[in-house]
């Protein structure tokens, strides 16, 4: 009986753990936080590698000077860009909550004038 016990609670514990740790966790989806870095992290950073940089050659990067040079070094232009999109890059409305587009945009201008320290 105590063998039979075991087989169910330590499995049991287990899925708890498991899906405790998926709940709590801020990096789950984008949308279940309210923080630039973190929403940076989930939706952008698959291709804009290191802040400023980007995955292929050719395309465009979030740097303060490249922005300026495209005329999008403003929060709302990158709070457009992050909803529709802009060339190759698609946009990101179906995983930004209200109001996470300009957080992110914010985030984003912040971290190009340090340089992607």
């Amino acid at each position: 009986m105590k063998i039979l016990k075991l087989l169910f609670v330590i499995p049991a514990i287990t899925l708890v753990i498991i899906f405790q740790t998926s709940f709590n966790s801020k990096y789950l989806l984008a949308s279940d936080v309210r923080d630039g870095g973190t929403i940076f992290r989930n939706v952008c950073a698959g291709c804009h590698v290191k802040g400023g940089s980007v995955v292929l050659k050719g395309y465009k990067s979030l740097k303060l000077s490249d922005l300026e040079k495209r005329g999008i070094a403003d929060v709302n232009s990158i709070v457009e860009i992050a909803n529709e999109g802009i060339g190759y890059m698609k946009g990101y409305k179906h995983k930004l909550k209200d109001g996470e587009d300009k957080i992110l945009a914010e985030w984003i201008i912040e971290n190009a004038k340090k340089g992607w320290e």
